[in-house]
Protein backbone atom coordinates (compact mmCIF):
# COMPACT_ATOMS: atom_id res chain seq x y z
CA UNK A 1 0.00 0.00 0.00
CA UNK A 2 1.29 3.23 -1.16
CA UNK A 3 1.86 6.47 0.81
CA UNK A 4 -0.60 8.42 -0.95
CA UNK A 5 -3.38 5.45 -1.69
CA UNK A 6 -7.20 6.60 -1.24
CA UNK A 7 -5.71 10.51 -1.03
CA UNK A 8 -8.23 11.18 -3.62
CA UNK A 9 -11.22 10.24 -1.88
CA UNK A 10 -9.91 12.04 1.46
CA UNK A 11 -8.88 15.18 2.90
CA UNK A 12 -9.70 18.70 1.58
CA UNK A 13 -8.32 18.34 -2.23
CA UNK A 14 -10.96 15.26 -2.61
CA UNK A 15 -13.39 17.57 -4.94
CA UNK A 16 -11.19 19.71 -6.84
CA UNK A 17 -13.43 20.27 -9.81
CA UNK A 18 -15.98 21.66 -7.36
CA UNK A 19 -13.51 23.52 -5.68
CA UNK A 20 -12.37 24.98 -9.25
CA UNK A 21 -15.67 25.76 -10.56
CA UNK A 22 -16.00 27.75 -6.95
CA UNK A 23 -12.94 29.82 -7.56
CA UNK A 24 -14.07 30.78 -11.40
CA UNK A 25 -17.39 32.13 -10.23
CA UNK A 26 -15.99 34.05 -7.17
CA UNK A 27 -13.20 35.54 -9.97
CA UNK A 28 -16.18 36.05 -12.51
CA UNK A 29 -18.18 37.83 -9.67
CA UNK A 30 -15.00 40.36 -8.96
CA UNK A 31 -15.14 41.11 -12.81
CA UNK A 32 -18.62 41.49 -12.55
CA UNK A 33 -18.21 43.92 -9.85
CA UNK A 34 -15.47 45.97 -11.46
CA UNK A 35 -17.58 46.33 -14.78
CA UNK A 36 -16.19 43.85 -17.14
CA UNK A 37 -18.70 40.86 -18.29
CA UNK A 38 -21.68 40.20 -17.24
CA UNK A 39 -24.10 37.15 -16.39
CA UNK A 40 -24.17 36.41 -19.70
CA UNK A 41 -20.73 37.02 -20.87
CA UNK A 42 -18.37 36.37 -18.57
CA UNK A 43 -14.32 36.62 -19.59
CA UNK A 44 -13.22 33.89 -21.23
CA UNK A 45 -10.60 33.13 -23.49
CA UNK A 46 -12.97 34.13 -26.75
CA UNK A 47 -13.40 37.83 -25.42
CA UNK A 48 -10.63 38.41 -23.40
CA UNK A 49 -8.94 40.51 -26.14
CA UNK A 50 -11.79 42.58 -25.66
CA UNK A 51 -11.95 42.73 -21.88
CA UNK A 52 -8.31 43.73 -22.04
CA UNK A 53 -8.80 46.50 -24.01
CA UNK A 54 -11.42 47.98 -22.06
CA UNK A 55 -9.54 47.15 -19.02
CA UNK A 56 -6.87 49.65 -21.03
CA UNK A 57 -8.97 52.25 -21.55
CA UNK A 58 -10.50 52.45 -18.11
CA UNK A 59 -6.95 52.24 -16.42
CA UNK A 60 -5.90 55.43 -18.97
CA UNK A 61 -8.84 57.16 -18.49
CA UNK A 62 -8.10 56.34 -14.37
CA UNK A 63 -4.30 57.73 -14.74
CA UNK A 64 -5.85 60.78 -17.04
CA UNK A 65 -7.80 61.64 -14.29
CA UNK A 66 -4.70 61.37 -11.73
CA UNK A 67 -2.48 63.55 -13.85
CA UNK A 68 -5.11 66.14 -14.18
CA UNK A 69 -5.65 66.40 -10.82
CA UNK A 70 -2.17 66.33 -9.80
CA UNK A 71 -0.91 69.06 -12.16
CA UNK A 72 -3.87 71.61 -10.92
CA UNK A 73 -2.83 70.29 -7.31
CA UNK A 74 0.78 71.77 -8.08
CA UNK A 75 0.14 75.07 -9.49
CA UNK A 76 -3.06 75.99 -8.69
CA UNK A 77 -4.35 78.33 -6.31
CA UNK A 78 -5.98 77.56 -3.08
CA UNK A 79 -9.52 77.35 -2.41
CA UNK A 80 -12.60 75.85 -0.75
CA UNK A 81 -14.78 73.47 -2.62
CA UNK A 82 -18.82 72.81 -1.71
CA UNK A 83 -20.80 69.95 -2.98
CA UNK A 84 -24.16 71.75 -4.04
CA UNK A 85 -25.00 68.65 -6.10
CA UNK A 86 -24.00 64.94 -7.96
CA UNK A 87 -25.54 63.49 -10.77
CA UNK A 88 -24.82 59.94 -11.75
CA UNK A 89 -23.87 60.29 -15.72
CA UNK A 90 -24.63 56.53 -16.29
CA UNK A 91 -20.79 55.58 -17.29
CA UNK A 92 -18.59 53.22 -15.77
CA UNK A 93 -15.04 53.34 -15.41
CA UNK A 94 -13.51 50.52 -13.80
CA UNK A 95 -16.92 49.43 -11.89
CA UNK A 96 -16.87 52.88 -10.58
CA UNK A 97 -19.66 55.76 -11.42
CA UNK A 98 -18.91 58.73 -12.77
CA UNK A 99 -20.42 61.62 -11.36
CA UNK A 100 -21.37 64.93 -12.78
CA UNK A 101 -20.71 67.61 -9.73
CA UNK A 102 -21.94 70.77 -9.69
CA UNK A 103 -19.80 72.88 -7.00
CA UNK A 104 -19.48 76.25 -5.28
CA UNK A 105 -16.32 77.57 -5.57
CA UNK A 106 -14.69 80.35 -3.36
CA UNK A 107 -10.83 81.07 -3.93
CA UNK A 108 -8.60 82.04 -0.89
CA UNK A 109 -9.98 86.15 -0.98
CA UNK A 110 -12.65 85.35 -4.00
CA UNK A 111 -16.09 85.33 -4.18
CA UNK A 112 -17.90 82.54 -4.99
CA UNK A 113 -18.82 80.94 -8.37
CA UNK A 114 -20.34 77.80 -9.94
CA UNK A 115 -18.03 75.00 -11.57
CA UNK A 116 -19.33 71.41 -12.81
CA UNK A 117 -16.68 69.04 -12.35
CA UNK A 118 -16.31 65.42 -13.39
CA UNK A 119 -15.03 62.78 -10.88
CA UNK A 120 -14.87 58.89 -10.95
CA UNK A 121 -15.73 57.96 -7.34
CA UNK A 122 -15.59 54.55 -6.07
CA UNK A 123 -18.91 53.50 -4.37
CA UNK A 124 -16.56 52.55 -0.92
CA UNK A 125 -16.23 56.46 -1.20
CA UNK A 126 -19.40 58.09 -2.20
CA UNK A 127 -20.36 58.96 1.30
CA UNK A 128 -16.91 62.09 1.41
CA UNK A 129 -19.28 63.68 -1.70
CA UNK A 130 -22.74 64.27 0.02
CA UNK A 131 -24.09 67.50 -0.74
CA UNK A 132 -23.12 70.24 1.32
CA UNK A 133 -19.29 68.82 1.84
CA UNK A 134 -16.29 71.27 1.78
CA UNK A 135 -13.63 70.00 0.68
CA UNK A 136 -10.22 72.34 0.25
CA UNK A 137 -9.44 72.38 -2.97
CA UNK A 138 -7.08 73.72 -6.30
CA UNK A 139 -8.29 76.42 -9.15
CA UNK A 140 -6.44 75.97 -12.27
CA UNK A 141 -4.53 79.32 -12.91
CA UNK A 142 -4.85 79.00 -16.39
CA UNK A 143 -9.11 78.19 -16.34
CA UNK A 144 -10.96 78.38 -12.96
CA UNK A 145 -13.34 76.08 -14.12
CA UNK A 146 -10.68 73.34 -13.66
CA UNK A 147 -10.33 72.30 -9.90
CA UNK A 148 -8.96 69.68 -8.12
CA UNK A 149 -9.82 68.39 -4.49
CA UNK A 150 -6.59 68.43 -2.35
CA UNK A 151 -3.99 71.15 -0.92
CA UNK A 152 -1.42 69.45 -2.45
CA UNK A 153 -0.51 66.59 -5.42
CA UNK A 154 -0.50 62.94 -4.15
CA UNK A 155 2.49 61.32 -4.37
Amino acid sequence: MGMFDGAGAAGAGADWQKQAAEAQAMADKMMQDAGYGNAASDVTMANAAEMTATMGADRDKIQASADENNRILTVGSAAKATIVSKTDTGEKVAGNSVYQLELSVVPDGGKAYTVKKTEIIPPQTLTGYADGTTLDARIDPADKNKVAFGDKPFK
